[in-house]
């Protein structure tokens, strides 16, 4: 009877082990299937507001290129309708219109046409005057329409040139509002190949600039047999013009490859711009990620599947059972420990993130009001990055914040010291029993750590990537909201610190700023509390 119920109660217990096994597996599953599609989410997001962002600036800057060139036809007309075209105005109007070419680098050309086509002024010189380009289609829309607006074309090859150009044109009227002729600005469409192609496009990546009517003007990668084609007969066309005036987002396949496009109207110019990103191409990573998580996870499905074997064998011992389930617990407890330091973490950095670093400061503030010390916050920024990222990439301007945050990391170096990244370009470090003057010299060191390094920036006045902090102190026994109290005065030092220029140290010690300009001694430096740069 005894040997009866022993017998029964292995059995349950290995029963129970063996469902602990395959619950334990199923939840491995589950995690990794859930961790996959999060971080697929991720990265398709991530990609989508790039491409985005990226379409808002070539977007911006193709209705600046066409603002300029609209601006100096409107004083053109202007000119010619009060003037006339009189012989003697012509030496005038022709060396304005050398001026205006000079001024613009977009700009291929300048014409004034009479009524009957007739080229009276043109920047290509005297010799072509007498020419007519009653046949262009931009001379037969102002010769058959009213409309006094900007008439953007479908691109031509000019006849002085011989290269692609975007005509771009205004009506002539005299007197009497009768049609006078017409007044073109070409502008090259090389202009826009030449930025377009500094841009770093992935496999299947591509940028389309196209009037609204369908008709392309550029594409890239560059093709001069797809220059002017026809859009609206591709399946893509109507959901990208779908999508202005406001612009937005379309997920679409081209050639059986999906797509990830964004599209932009360039100001309020009948032209859009719309770039693409391959799919694929942006989930590559993550595929690869994914697939060596899963070989991770078959090699410890197989792992526990030979510590479950391993388990039913030693539980004729009762020793052997209470060591597995010891070992199992502490498993646990270590992947546990590890999953809350990987949420404390910024993913790009290494340093803490957001969430950690305001934990942080409630806590030093707690400490602080109970010891009576004090507690000082350095607020980093790192200057000119949205022209760096514009300029080189959002992946170079990852790998910048990566040094970036070294550098910090390199500065701020006690146990107690939390450097975290606070958002986009923007850092913060807590110095618990730190005066002003110590923060202020970590701070000098961090900067100068950094400048030291010469990262190269072509868009900043140094020519070199370079940070502005923002320094301050308080004693939060003697505050009253402490916690924002330290933030805002270091970010008002911030502030105060690109407002000077930049490349600086700025220090609140509550009382007012103190600023020290870069290669300068840092502000209060010399009285360093009990902060040894020696740690």
């Amino acid at each position: 009877m005894i040997g009866s119920q022993l017998a029964a109660r292995r059995r349950n217990i290995r029963a129970g082990a063996f469902g602990i096994l395959i619950v334990a597996v199923l939840a491995l599953m589950i995690t990794y299937g859930w961790n996959s599609w999060q971080l697929r989410r991720l990265q398709l997001s991530g990609a989508k507001i790039s491409t985005v962002n990226l379409t808002h600036a070539l977007a911006d800057q193709a209705s600046s290129a066409f603002k300029m060139v609209d601006t100096v036809l409107v004083g053109l007309v202007n000119r010619v309708e009060q003037d006339g075209l009189a012989a003697s105005d012509r030496d005038s109007l022709y060396a304005l219109m050398q001026d205006h070419l000079a001024e613009l680098p977009a700009l291929q050309g300048l014409f004034v046409y009479d009524r009957s086509g007739t080229w009276i002024v043109n920047t290509a010189g005297q010799s072509f005057n007498g020419r007519n380009n009653a046949d262009r289609e931009y001379f037969r829309y102002h010769r058959g329409s009213s409309d006094r607006g900007v008439h953007i074309g479908a691109p031509i090859i000019g006849r002085t040139s011989g290269a692609w150009v975007i005509p771009v044109s205004r009506r002539l009227e005299d007197a009497d509002g009768r049609f006078a002729g017409v007044v073109l600005a070409t502008i090259k469409v090389d202009f826009f190949r030449k930025i377009y192609e500094r841009i770093e496009l992935r496999p299947g990546g591509r940028l389309i600039l196209a009037l609204t009517n369908g008709t392309q003007l550029l594409a890239i990668p560059f093709s001069r047999v797809e220059i002017g084609a026809d859009l609206r007969a591709t399946s893509l066309f109507p959901e990208l013009s779908a999508k202005l005036p406001d612009g937005g987002l379309v997920e679409t396949s081209a050639r059986g490859n999906a797509l990830i496009y964004a599209v932009r109207q360039a100001g309020d110019y009948p032209v859009l711009l719309a770039a693409a990103r391959s799919k694929g191409d942006v989930l590559a990573p993550w595929r690869e990620s994914v697939l060596a998580a899963g070989t991770a996870l078959f090699a410890l499905a197989a792992g526990l599947g030979a510590m479950g074997v391993y388990l039913l064998r030693q539980m004729r011992e009762r020793d052997g059972l209470e060591g597995d389930l010891i070992r199992a617990k502490t498993t646990l407890e270590s992947l546990n420990a590890s999953l809350l330091t990987q949420s404390q973490l910024d993913p790009l950095t290494g340093l803490f993130n957001r969430r950690y670093v305001e934990s942080a400061l409630e806590r030093e503030i707690a400490q602080a009001q109970q010891e009576g010390g004090l507690l000082a916050a350095l607020m980093i920024d790192v200057d000119h990055f949205k022209k760096y990222n514009d300029s080189y990439g959002h992946l170079a301007g990852d790998a910048t914040l990566i040094e970036v945050g070294r550098t910090i990391r390199r500065g701020a170096c006690r146990p107690r010291d939390v450097a975290g990244r606070f958002g986009g370009e923007e850092f913060v470090v807590l110095l618990p029993a730190t005066d002003l003057a110590g923060a202020a010299v970590v701070a000098e060191t961090i900067r100068t750590d950094l400048q030291r390094r010469r990262l190269a920036h072509r868009d900043a006045p140094g020519g070199f990537v370079s940070i502005s902090i923002g320094v301050a102190c308080i004693a939060p026994a003697h505050c009253a909201d402490p916690g924002n109290t330290l933030l805002d005065r270091a970010d008002g030092a911030l502030y105060a610190a690109k407002a000077s220029g930049r490349n600086r140290v700025s220090c609140d010690d509550g009382q007012g700023l103190d600023i020290a300009a870069p290669g300068a001694q840092a502000p209060h430096a010399g009285v360093l509390g009990d902060f040894d740069l020696g740690q």
